[in-house]
């Protein structure tokens, strides 16, 4: 980055920026939010990208080189396919949870940032994000996906971030733990037989079940959240199939369609 522009940057932190709706219709030249697929607003010091949560139908965002702390109001984009968020400020690695729930989600741009910096970092996004194609600039491959689930850390749920004064209650406590929801090894490997594929080593189960399962905060999973994290596990899965064993997926699905 050019010096100049790094004291730029240096001269905007303590300030809040927010990006407003006008902002952001003005770079995508669009005239409303909802079909916004792409934005780049790279360098102007962001601090609040709450706007993102009305923005359902975004597909690529770059929101590199600011002062965004928070990963939160990423989790409203279903449509997400690649964050670009290098060069901010984000200290908590737990913040990865909140990127989970985006079905879609496939490149990761998370270098330079604070929580950047530990030695089990990218085994531990991607023990969060095992569907994730490219971390960093760097192709994501299976054998590191698989040894990510051994090696990476089991972090904690991140804490809300405090919104126009909102503090958080225990209802929205309970509604983010279910909402990034982990699914369990076990329920994994009988996914893994339905398709002929090796079950994975039962060791895995402590490093794959999810904080609030460790904590024992659960006393269950609703049919709503199973479904979620079946939907997770089988597009892990897909990446490991041939051409053929697609084919038989892909019948599979439209027989069941048809039963429904």
């Amino acid at each position: 980055m050019p010096a100049e522009m790094e004291v730029e940057r240096e001269s905007l932190r303590g300030k809040s920026v927010k990006l407003t709706e006008g902002m952001v219709l003005a770079k995508a030249r669009s005239s409303d939010l909802e079909n916004v697929k792409k934005l780049n607003c790279w360098g102007i010091g962001l601090t609040d990208v709450s706007i993102f949560a009305q923005m359902p139908k975004i597909e690529v965002i770059g929101v590199s080189v600011n002062n965004i702390t928070h990963l939160e109001h990423f989790s409203h984009c279903p449509n997400l396919s690649e964050l670009y968020i290098r060069k901010n400020c984000i200290a908590d690695l737990g913040q990865v949870w909140y990127l989970r729930k985006l079905p879609k989600l496939r490149v990761l741009w998370l270098a330079d940032n604070p929580c950047a910096a530990g030695e089990k970092y990218r085994t531990t996004v991607l023990k969060i994000l095992p569907n994730l194609q490219k971390l960093d600039n760097i192709t994501v491959t299976n054998d590191e996906v698989n040894q990510a689930m051994l090696d990476g850390e089991d972090l904690p749920l991140p804490s809300p971030s405090l919104t126009n004064g909102h503090i958080p209650s225990s209802e929205d406590k309970e509604n983010r733990d279910s909402s990034i929801e982990f699914m369990t090894l076990e329920e994994t490997n009988t996914i893994r037989e339905q398709l002929g594929l090796k079950p994975l080593p039962v060791e895995r189960l402590r490093n794959q079940m999810s904080p609030a399962k460790l904590r024992g905060s659960h006393g269950g999973i609703t049919g709503r959240s199973r479904s979620s994290n079946v939907l997770s596990a089988v597009l892990t899965l897909l990446k490991e199939l041939d051409e053929e064993s697609l084919e038989v997926v892909a019948n599979a699905c439209k027989e069941r369609l048809v039963s429904l």
